[in-house]
């Protein structure tokens, strides 16, 4: 009963012999994503600029797709 948190990676990207590069790449450029959002804004506002709303909708989109990915479905 002590098993440890896993990402639930679909089963047709464990079917596929390179499909998992492919997920990895994707999850590796949301993160980075939104790290780089991140970083923006706070540049932008330490330089004295406004921060577009743009930038939190980036961040909004790129986590929350990290979180689908990740998440899987619950059974």
């Amino acid at each position: 009963m002590n098993e440890e948190p896993q990402a639930q990676i679909p089963d047709v990207i464990l079917k596929g012999e390179r499909a998992i590069d492919l997920y990895l790449i994707a999850v590796g450029a949301l993160a980075i994503m939104a790290l780089l959002a991140i970083i923006g804004a706070i540049v932008l506002a330490f330089v004295g600029k406004s921060i577009p709303g743009e930038v939190w909708t980036v961040v909004g989109l790129a986590v929350g797709a990290l979180s689908v990915m990740l998440g899987g479905e619950r059974k």
